[in-house]
């Protein structure tokens, strides 16, 4: 199985340690990220996902590519969105246009957030 984690938190780890305090204006996302992450992560945790079975699934073959906070894995329907501060992933489908749960089907916010396992859990 590919290992889309490895890739997912170099960047997280080059994110948090080196882009976050050196600009004022990621500086303030990654504060804002932290608040989300305190306010809802009791909820994201109820979902927790490997994030290799994730992109295997639903952007399989995948590069992941930094974009400002995110890490984004391009499919051809789906994309998968990684947060590289709070640690959760989305999915969402280009063709509906709307993010989804793990089995593909539109849901609401708290259906749509998943706590990524960290490499131990996996």
């Amino acid at each position: 199985m590919a290992d889309y984690k490895s890739g997912y938190s170099q960047a997280s780890s080059a994110y948090v340690n080196t882009v976050v305090p050196s600009n004022k204006i990621d500086k303030e996302r990654y504060k804002r990220a932290k608040e989300r992450e305190a306010l809802y992560n009791n909820n994201w945790i109820k979902q927790k996902v490997n994030i290799n079975e994730i992109v295997k699934k639903f952007a399989p073959n995948s590069i992941g590519k930094v974009c400002g906070m995110k890490y984004k894995f391009f499919g051809d329907r789906y994309n998968v969105i990684a947060d590289m501060s709070a640690g959760y992933l989305r999915i969402y489908d280009k063709k509906l246009k709307r993010w989804v749960k793990l089995d593909g089907t539109i849901g609401n916010a708290e259906e749509t957030h998943f706590k990524i396992k960290r490499r131990e859990e996996m």
